[in-house]
């Protein structure tokens, strides 16, 4: 039985600081005509604040999240789908996109294949992940966040996956640290993620953010 059921989500939030965030992230990289891949798009609410993009994929392995992202629709094609098995054709996508995902994902070596080969030419791949290098991990060690979810089941290096990215042509344009929002006191460690966001600046060269972000290009 899945794990991703109504239950998971009980606590799942908006955050809508931070898809407004990666809403215009894209709105500045790429044309209204481009297709866009949200990989553990849960309820959708990225596509919330790209109303202007008409084409726009969101899956998700919970049937449960798609079914709520259906409701909410935003203007989405949605489905229930595993990643390591995508059913879309081969370069469906000149933007895919994935969230704090690709850490639930079982077999990740097979997730970036099938990433490379639904992504166009010269398409991003966008991802943030839980950071193995970051301050909160070494200062909180078995109480860092990413350990209190069982269905983290590839926590990797950056090594890793720089690693398995390039294997499936899949060129590193940029790498970050993201986030702050794990450390202590938790009230101000919020407020404090909260303003990185606001003024456009939640990751940072130093690698020492909760989460790292990811960006490669299709090569």
């Amino acid at each position: 039985m899945s794990p991703y059921t109504e239950d998971y989500f009980k606590d799942y939030k908006e955050q809508p600081f931070k898809w407004k965030f990666w809403a215009q992230f894209i709105k500045k990289k790429f044309p209204k005509e481009s297709a866009i891949l949200e990989i553990g798009c849960t309820y959708g609410f990225l596509f919330k604040y790209l109303k202007d993009f008409p084409n726009k994929y969101g899956i998700d392995i919970s049937e449960h999240a798609i079914k709520q992202a259906k409701i909410l629709n935003h203007g989405a094609y949605y489905e229930a789908m595993d990643t390591e098995k995508l059913t879309f054709k081969d370069s469906s996508f000149s933007v895919i996109i994935a969230i704090d995902t690709m850490e639930h994902i079982k077999n990740p070596e097979r997730a970036c294949k099938e990433i490379a080969r639904v992504l166009k030419k010269d398409g991003a791949f966008i991802m943030v992940t839980p950071n193995l290098n970051a301050l909160s991990r070494k200062r909180k060690r078995k109480d860092w966040f990413a350990y209190q979810d069982p269905t983290h089941t590839s926590l990797l290096t950056k090594e890793q996956w720089l690693s398995l990215l390039e294997k499936n042509s899949l060129r590193i344009t940029k790498i970050r640290s993201i986030d702050m929002f794990d450390r202590s006191p938790k009230k101000i460690a919020a407020i404090a993620n909260l303003l990185s966001y606001i003024l456009n600046i939640p990751y940072a060269k130093s690698l020492k953010r909760d989460n790292l972000l990811l960006i490669a290009k299709k090569c």
